[in-house]
C-alpha cells in the first residue's frame, strides 16, 4: 500500500520553519553542516529539544564524546541531559563509550557492546528496538552526535555503506511496521570529513542547513540549502548565538 501524503512537522522555531517552506517532512533526515569554530550545531540541538518537548522521545546516538563532556555541552544550553534521561523522555546509545571500553551505569544509557563495522547494524538495531519499548505512543526524535565522529570511528567508506544499508532497512520497515516514524538530525563538522562524504550523505537528506562564519564573533551566515517541501525557496539568515540562546534573522537573497 502506498504512503499517504507526507505530514509537515513544525520545528517550533518560527523563522526556521518559514525558511524550510513550512517545517520538516515527517520521517525525514535533517543535515546540519558547520565548521570547527561554528555554533551551528546548537540549532540541531534546539530542533531536537523542541520536538522532544512536544510528545516526542529523544534518541541520542553518541559517537564523539565521553558522557561527562556531553552533559557539559548540554548545560551550556540549559539542556539537562541527565534530567531528561531519568524522566524517561530520552535515551542515549553510547557508541563512543562502547568502542573505547568505558562502562556507563546510567539507566537511560544503552551500550551496543563490543562493536565494529561488521557487527554495527545488528547490534545497533537490537539496541534501538529495545529503546522502542520506552517510546510507547510518542514520536522518536533522533540526533546523531556527530556524523563526523561516526566516520572517524569506522572510516568514511564503511560509514557510507552502513548508512546506505540502514536506509534500505528503514524503507522496508515503513511497509512492514505500524509505528510512528522518526525525524533524525545529523550534526556534521565539515572540516573533519571529505567533500565526497558530504556529497554522498547530502543526497539522502530531505533538509540541509549550512553555516559559515562572518567577521563579528558569535555571528554566522545560515543557509537553508535544501528542503523537499513544495513551498521551499533557498534562503539565508544571520545566525547569532549568545549566552546559550540562538537568534535567527532571515535575509533577502539578492538576484
Amino acid at each position: 500500500m502506498g504512503r499517504m501524503e507526507d505530514e509537515v512537522i513544525k520545528t517550533g522555531i518560527d523563522e526556521l520553519d518559514t525558511m524550510l517552506g513550512g517545517g520538516l517532512l515527517d520521517d525525514s533526515l535533517v543535515l546540519v553542516i558547520y565548521d570547527t569554530n561554528s555554533f551551528g550545531w546548537v540549532l540541531g540541538v534546539e530542533i531536537f529539544r523542541s520536538l522532544v518537548s512536544r510528545n516526542g522521545f529523544g534518541v541520542v546516538t553518541n559517537y564523539s564524546f565521553p558522557l561527562s563532556l556531553l552533559q557539559k555541552y548540554g548545560k551550556m544550553l540549559g539542556f539537562d541531559v541527565r534530567k531528561l534521561g531519568e524522566s524517561r523522555d530520552m535515551a542515549i546509545i553510547d557508541v563512543f563509550s562502547a568502542v573505547n571500553g568505558i562502562a556507563a551505569d546510567l539507566p537511560f544509557v544503552y551500550s551496543p557492546g563490543e562493536i565494529d563495522a561488521s557487527t554495527y547494524l545488528p547490534k545497533m538495531v537490537s539496541v534501538y528496538y529495545e529503546i522502542l519499548h520506552e517510546v510507547g505512543e510518542r514520536k522518536p526524535i533522533g540526533i546523531t552526535i556527530t556524523l563526523d565522529g561516526f566516520a572517524y570511528l569506522f572510516g568514511e567508506e564503511s560509514t557510507m555503506k552502513l548508512l546506505q544499508k540502514n536506509l534500505v532497512m528503514k524503507e522496508s520497515a515503513r511497509v512492514a511496521e505500524r509505528r510512528k516514524r522518526p525525524v533524525n538530525i545529523f550534526l556534521l563538522n565539515q572540516d573533519r570529513v571529505s567533500k565526497r562524504f558530504i556529497s554522498w550523505i547530502s543526497q539522502y537528506a530531505e533538509h540541509i542547513i549550512e553555516f559559515s562564519h562572518r567577521e563579528a564573533p558569535g555571528v554566522e551566515k545560515m543557509v537553508v540549502r535544501k528542503s523537499l517541501l513544495p513551498d521551499f525557496e533557498p534562503c539565508t539568515a544571520e545566525f547569532r548565538f549568545s549566552k546559550g540562546k540562538i537568534r535567527i534573522v532571515p535575509e533577502r537573497l539578492e538576484i
